[in-house]
């Protein structure tokens, strides 16, 4: 075994392709359910740095998505147990912040980095619920006016998301829309709402969930947890109770962590549209 004594950090450098592996590897040592394929479309979508040893192994890692010139969101922020303790987080961290500029800034905090994340000027804005089991759909909901996605449907999607979200994920959208599968809720002839579900980690996930209400995002969970009965589903949302939360536990997705997520800067305005779940923690 390594001793963590001898280790020191020498390079942090822009996180590339050729790293996939390496930090996969550092997701699976901490403990996180993110699949090379999940690795691969976030850096598709963002930038990052990793921080390596005097011998060129990859010890940390830090990425950021732009989401317009005013908002970014940070995440997969990862430092070997072998390198804690030695500033190897916040050093990541402030190349993220340089490379992201002025812009409003948020994150996912563990119990672990929150306190870092206060020192650098975040406060926490809100909880975050994990929902993750197999999937039983006994409590699916049948609604007339949810349908699969069109391609005549992706400005409304991609406006509904910006009015919920505060920027613009067109990028992000664009990417999920190949990976995994979406439907709309259409009322009256206009888009109100979506959702899409794609695979990462154990199996698959329910976002983003954009919807005016709780019932709608129902509705739209509905056909996912459909499609994936008897396998893994994940599904994180700032809800803390209602029917969105009841329909998950009614469907075998039980609550197994709750995260802070932070922000630095004012958020821009958003709505009537919600997020009622995220793409994922780090991509919000």
């Amino acid at each position: 075994m390594t001793n963590s004594a001898t280790i020191a950090l020498t390079t942090i450098r822009p996180l590339t392709e050729a790293d996939i592996e390496a930090v996969h590897g550092l997701s699976v040592e901490v403990g996180w359910p993110h699949r090379a394929d999940d690795w691969r479309l976030v850096l598709e979508l963002g930038h990052g740095v990793v921080a390596c040893d005097d011998a060129g192994r990859v010890m940390g890692s830090a990425m950021w998505w732009p989401f317009g010139e005013g908002l970014a969101t940070i995440g997969m922020v990862i430092v070997s147990p072998r390198m804690q303790a030695r500033g190897t987080g916040r050093r990541v961290m402030r190349e993220i912040f340089s490379a992201a500029g002025s812009r409003v800034l948020r994150l996912v905090a563990t119990a672990a980095g929150q306190r870092l994340y206060e020192s650098e000027g975040f406060r926490a804005t809100r909880m975050i619920a994990q929902y993750q089991g197999v999937a039983d759909a006994a409590a699916a909901v049948a609604d007339g006016r949810v349908r699969e996605a069109q391609e005549a449907d992706w400005p409304a999607i991609a406006a509904l998301d910006g009015e919920a979200y505060g920027g613009d994920r067109s990028r992000m959208l664009a990417a999920l829309r190949r990976v995994g599968r979406t439907f709309v809720l259409e009322e009256g002839g206009r888009i109100t709402g979506f959702s899409i579900c794609r695979p990462f980690g154990r199996g698959h996930v329910v976002g983003p969930l954009v919807a005016p209400d709780a019932a709608q995002a129902v509705a739209l969970a509905s056909p996912h947890v459909r499609a994936h009965a008897g396998s893994f589903l994940r599904l994180d949302t700032p809800e803390r109770d209602g029917p969105l939360v009841a329909f998950a536990e009614a469907c075998g997705l039980g609550n197994v962590d709750r995260v802070v997520q932070m922000t630095r800067g004012t958020p821009p305005a958003t709505g009537p549209a919600r997020v009622f779940a995220l793409t994922s923690q780090a991509l919000g």
